[in-house]
């Protein structure tokens, strides 16, 4: 097993809702949803050939290291992810969609929104995903949301933010779906050390 010194890579792991818990409803699919993450989590472990114990939170839902392994999952509908780390880390997935105006302008600033397009779906969820990231990484919810700002877009993948004092870099990763024609898939998005990051997408 490796220690947090000897890693060079980080493995997000995406995986496909199976029908069988897609079709199901309320606090079952919820409660489905977050074990099926924990799959992606055990397998983003073993990809890092390390295993951690069961992963734990706080009294506020904040996710707890353990032996110096950090972890993160995120779930929507169709997809769920997760990713052990040796530091800190957040992971976010979802469905690049149709959002209103009052969404956008909660989710950034005008400052932010002159960066891209504001009417482009792929951006909000860039915006959104890399943000919901960084404040996972931080171990703060949506509270904090006011103190993240996006400050550059690098590239089509990468995104540069500031949460307080701190600057982050989230890599991101478009995901298809098998859905009819017309709709862009899903947006996956992780903060960034100095690993190599290697995505894989199961389903």
């Amino acid at each position: 097993m490796q220690n947090s010194g000897e890693w060079t890579v980080l493995h997000p792991v995406v995986m496909k809702v199976p029908l069988a818990l897609a079709e199901k409803s309320g606090a079952e699919k919820v409660k489905g949803l977050s074990r099926f993450a924990r799959e992606a989590l055990k397998l983003s472990a073993e990809r890092s050939n390390v295993t951690p114990r069961e992963p734990e939170k706080d009294a506020h839902g904040v996710p707890q290291p353990t032996d110096g392994l950090y972890w993160s999952l995120s779930h929507t509908l169709d997809f769920v992810a997760g990713v052990v780390a040796p530091y800190a880390v957040g992971i976010d997935i979802e469905e690049i969609r149709d959002v209103s105006i009052p969404l956008k302008e909660r989710v950034a600033s005008e400052v932010e929104w002159q960066l891209a397009p504001k009417n482009d779906p792929t951006v909000f969820f860039r915006y959104w995903t890399a943000k919901e990231a960084v404040l996972k990484a931080v171990g703060h919810g949506l509270s904090g949301l006011d103190h993240c700002t996006v400050t550059q877009i690098i590239d089509d993948t990468r995104i540069l933010l500031s949460y307080r004092d701190s600057s982050w870099v989230v890599l991101q990763h478009k995901v298809a779906a098998n859905k009819p024609m017309g709709l862009p898939g899903y947006l996956a998005a992780i903060t960034l050390g100095c690993h190599e990051v290697v995505w894989e997408v199961v389903g």
